[in-house]
């Protein structure tokens, strides 16, 4: 039996159609930040980190990443946490996940 039999509201509307068309809209995805919890950026900024420490990035990538205005969120964190707090937490990381020193700053 297909999966999607146990999901009902995850089929396709049967009546009604999208919305028309608007020619002044641009098509761009828009972000905002929303106000968070104490620690919530902190918390985000270490998910952030081990999640690309996962994927194998190195030092210098990651320091690229947040230091780049074109990726907002982990821009954000280094604007307000300042680059020393990014760059110490990055080692907290590596040595959380026993990343072995010689892979830290490959190129």
């Amino acid at each position: 039996m297909d999966n999607i039999s146990f999901c009902p509201d995850l089929l396709p509307a049967e009546q009604g159609s999208p919305l028309p068309l608007n020619e002044q809209d641009p098509f761009e995805l828009v972000g905002i930040v929303v106000p968070g919890e104490p620690g919530q950026l902190e918390a985000m900024a270490q998910a952030l980190i081990e999640e690309y420490i996962l994927l194998g990035r190195n030092q210098k990538q990651l320091i690229a990443l947040f230091a780049n205005p074109f990726f907002l969120a982990t821009h954000r964190i280094y604007l307000q946490k300042g680059e020393l707090y990014v760059r110490q937490l990055i080692l907290e990381t590596y040595a959380r996940w026993q990343i072995p020193s010689t892979q830290k700053n490959e190129e």
